[in-house]
């Protein structure tokens, strides 16, 4: 396109003419709005100024030939056809009009809101300048290609890599970084495409710089791009500045089932996940997590601090001297045996100092806490080796001694109560059968008497045999926990909880005069209703042709599992309320009633 088809007029040689056509289009492209509009108009102004110096001499030779051309037919035709006739005088010929008269003809016709351009301050200032001038020079943010800045795009890359390599802190590439966002060649967009690869390529290569790779991802959207190992950078920067917020947002595009689950409140996640999970399937928010820990755990490695791990084992170094002490030093070493083993157990104590799995969850435990109560919802083997040595720690300071039998007490409800939660949460969870043999069942119930006849030893002083049925009641109890398929890992905790409570079931008669033979009757029913529940939660399904005799006697099914329960344990109720007329252990025992009693009407509410 010329410029005079791009100001709109024929070519002129006036000067006020192509000033006029000029300010009547710079007005549809100002260069706030439309800045590649206003550089075309712009150049074809300075151009239609240099050109029309020729144009008279070339346009007279052309008009020239024109009416020649248009001469030269009329003659051949008159020569070739009668004499002419006689025309009105009006009609003979019609005014030729040159086209630049027409042009500003039209102009003159144009409304007054065209013309009125040029007499804007600006525009008359600009257009009063004396001509040839140079060239004005657009701001910086409309310039097009990289030429402008004069300096060649490879070297201005290179130098803006260099100024990279020599930052030797993260708060140095951090000012960095901010002051070439500056930059006026970068507004180019094939430069500042290399630039953010470059930057991109640099941040994924380098370690500890959590602030100069959030400030990037933040400035320049770096975060949503197909780069996974910047992405991971990303995500390892903002686990170890703790910005759990901004961590959570971005885990939502390639997470989002974990982070769903972590913008849940506290309560809503504590529900969740004994409720809405699956036994049998395992959650898709606790897949994904493993599946960020894989991915983080080398990009966390560079963040670990060694001088956290030297102090946590300091500090467990010192308590167990303490315990040790303890155990020499006072009447009672049973608690200090414990806490000695207790402390044994801590995984800090065997896990290397450079374990990426280890201190990549200790990272993201601290920067985001409730991961920690996902990581350990699945575990195989969870903590229920403390509790039953937090349980007989507890139980054993109060033989012989009245004046800790309410805390005993107290501790004992908490855990009670802690039970019922577990063996609800299989129940919620509708876990299907677990298919345990009647073998391990039988080796369930020898192994709940085993226990409490070992601890219903000590108060008869008795200790020669305490060893060998302990020894037994456990190696029993791990072969039992260890029949039930793996799959069912619910079935597995809830196994090793109501084993956990066997022991200080036993305990609550160390200092009464009730018989030990109510809790060798009571912790096999607890502990094999869990068992039969499995059995029998099929049994709605395979009599559910045989409607409705088949859910009649489904209910039944489940009503005799409970029955025991509720039996039992009305009955133990009864004797303690005779025997001593302690309303605090009798508010225990009707607890637990009213919990069998749930159980039995929910069954009978929800039989499949």
């Amino acid at each position: 396109m010329s410029c005079w088809q791009t100001l709109g007029i024929a070519p002129t040689t006036d000067e006020a003419a192509i000033k006029q056509a000029y300010a009547a289009r710079i007005r549809e492209h100002r260069p706030d709005r439309d800045p590649e509009g206003f550089r075309a108009v712009r150049a074809a102004y300075e151009e239609a100024l240099r050109l029309r110096v020729h144009i008279r001499p070339h346009h007279e030779k052309k008009m020239q030939r024109r009416r020649a051309a248009e001469a030269a037919p009329d003659a051949a035709s008159d020569a070739m056809t009668d004499p002419p006739r006689e025309t009105p005088p009006a009609a003979a010929e019609t005014p030729h009009t040159p086209p630049d008269t027409a042009y500003y003809g039209y102009i003159a016709t144009l409304p007054a809101e065209i013309t009125e351009a040029l007499h804007e301050p600006e525009n008359v200032a600009y257009l009063e300048r004396p001509v040839p001038h140079e060239r004005e020079t657009a701001p910086h943010e409309y310039h097009d290609r990289p030429a402008d800045t004069h300096e060649n795009p490879a070297v201005l890359l290179a130098r803006l890599q260099a100024a990279w390599e020599a930052a030797n802190s993260d708060e140095a590439l951090l000012a960095i970084l901010q002051a070439q966002a500056d930059e006026a060649a970068l507004q180019h967009i094939d430069l500042r495409s290399d630039y953010l690869d470059a930057l991109r390529q640099h941040l994924a290569s380098r370690d500890h710089l959590p602030r100069s790779t959030i400030w990037a991802g933040e400035q320049y959207q770096l975060h949503h791009s197909h780069d996974a190992e910047y992405r991971r950078r990303y995500l390892a920067a903002l686990v170890a500045l703790r910005q759990r917020p901004a961590f959570v947002t971005a885990l939502a595009p390639y997470y989002p089932n974990l982070a769903a689950w972590l913008k849940l409140s506290r309560w809503q996640r504590f529900c969740a996940r004994w409720q809405d999970w699956r036994v049998e399937s395992e959650h898709p928010a606790h897949r994904q997590w493993h599946a960020l820990l894989a991915s983080l755990q080398s990009a966390l490695l560079p963040y670990h601090q060694a001088w956290r791990r030297h102090l946590r084992l300091f500090i467990m170094s010192a308590l167990l001297l303490t315990a040790v002490i303890a155990i020499f030093t006072t009447p009672n070493p049973i608690p200090g045996i414990f806490w000695t083993i207790g402390l044994l157990t801590n995984r800090d104590w065997w896990v290397p100092s450079l374990d990426p799995v280890h201190n990549g969850k200790r990272l993201l435990f601290r920067a985001c806490p409730p991961l920690r109560g996902l990581d350990q919802a699945y575990r195989r083997f969870p903590y229920w080796l403390r509790w039953l040595l937090a349980d007989i720690a507890v139980i054993t300071l109060s033989i012989d001694n009245d004046a800790t039998t309410p805390v005993t007490i107290l501790w004992l409800i908490i855990r009670a109560f802690y039970l019922l939660w577990q063996y609800k949460r299989v129940i919620a969870a509708q876990t299907p059968p677990a298919f345990v043999p009647s073998r391990s069942l039988l080796l369930f119930i020898a192994l709940t008497w085993l226990t409490c006849t070992a601890f219903s030893l000590i108060p008869n002083g008795d200790l020669e045999r305490f060893p060998v049925a302990f020894v037994s009641s456990v190696a029993l109890y791990l072969f039992c926990w260890w029949r039930v398929p793996v799959a069912h890992i619910t079935a597995r905790r809830a196994f090793l909880d109501q084993g956990a409570l066997t022991i200080p079931a036993a305990f609550m008669f160390v200092n009464g005069d009730a018989p030990t033979l109510w809790p060798l009757i009571i912790c096999p029913l607890l502990a094999l209703t869990l068992g039969y529940h499995y059995r029998c939660y099929a049994l709605p399904r395979l009599l559910r042709r045989l409607e409705p005799l088949g859910q009649t006697l489904a209910r039944f099914a489940l009503l005799a599992i409970h029955l025991p329960n509720a039996i039992g344990i009305g009955a133990f109720a009864l004797r303690i309320y005779q025997d001593s007329g302690e309303w605090v252990m009798t508010a225990f025992i009707l607890l637990c009633l009213l919990h069998a009693i749930a159980s039995i009407e929910y069954h009978l509410k929800h039989p499949a």
